[in-house]
């Protein structure tokens, strides 16, 4: 097979992945009731080695991202397609390209994962005031629940509705908000938690608390909008000042590609530039967290 063929052949199948991808990344899983009743990220019980491999850390940070993605693979089943491409590339391309292409389905279900999150904390609070008047007009929370799944769309329509399925397969409430922290979690969606979890336990007015909280996180978002307008000179100046050592590395390569060779061809050369990558992610690490501020 000639070079040029098995290029074609390899471009080919690179872009199938990326849409095969792509399409799976953007598909609604369907909702089992073993992923309804099974707390987020718990690793399945049984012999073999799928459950063996799924018990590791690694395996159950990568489920907690799946389930929380919405999701229905295994992260058995991730982890091996990441080995597939690594081994695979290794051989017919070369290291770097297989390192990438191994790490390209993690980033996938990662991004999927905080694009879920993103968009279920900015639904939370238009959510709590649903429930809220859910509560007041005199429904329980599972009828509330049910209430905004049907009427909410996105993620917390999804969450709303897999947490009213599994009430239906005898879940408590305690248990579906609980296991819905541990796949989403947040400090604003733990005193939601924690409100609903006091309410069944001592009583009181789980209504008011509720639209008590919604208020609190529209006011912090509001200052956390207007903290990010007055620190973002600092931000934009931590990006610049970061980028003027490698856009001068390149401008310098295309001036002089002599003094470009120098660095990547030659022993102290790569030493300079393995020091400078490090003092460029220290000072772009400490820059970050002095402009950032807390709210």
């Amino acid at each position: 097979m000639s070079p040029e063929v098995f290029a074609a052949m390899f471009a080919l199948a690179a872009v199938a992945a990326m849409v095969g991808g792509y399409v799976y990344t953007h598909a609604p899983a369907p909702v089992t009731a073993v992923d309804l009743l099974m707390a987020s990220g718990a690793p399945r019980e049984g012999g073999g080695w799928r459950p063996a491999l799924e018990r590791t850390a690694i395996a159950r940070a990568l489920e907690v991202d799946l389930r929380r993605g919405g999701m229905t693979m295994r992260s058995s089943t991730l982890i091996l397609i990441s080995l597939g491409l690594l081994i695979v590339l290794w051989l017919l391309l070369n290291p770097i390209v297989a390192i990438v292409a191994a790490i390209v389905p993690y980033v996938l279900v990662k991004r999927r994962a905080g694009r879920h999150a993103k968009e279920f904390e900015t639904q939370l609070p238009a959510v709590l005031d649903l429930m809220a008047n859910a509560l007041r007009a005199g429904q329980s929370e599972a009828q509330a629940f049910q209430l905004i799944s049907e009427q909410t769309k996105g993620a917390a329509g999804e969450e709303f509705k897999r947490m009213h399925q599994a009430l239906g397969l005898g879940a408590t409430v305690e248990g579906v908000t609980g296991t819905l922290l541990e796949r989403l979690p947040g400090g604003d969606l733990e005193l939601v938690v924690d409100a609903i979890q006091l309410a069944h336990r001592v009583g009181g007015n789980l209504a008011e608390m509720l639209g008590g909280i919604a208020t609190t996180i529209r006011n912090r978002s509001r200052l956390e909008g207007e903290v990010k307008a007055l620190t973002a000179q600092g931000r934009m100046s931590t990006y610049l000042v970061t980028a003027l050592a490698p856009v001068g590395l390149l401008l310098i390569s295309f001036i002089n590609p002599a003094w470009g060779n120098t660095l990547f061809n030659t022993l102290l050369g790569r030493i300079v530039l393995v020091t400078v990558g490090v003092l460029e992610l220290i000072g772009y690490l400490t820059a970050s967290r002095a402009a950032a501020v807390e709210v």
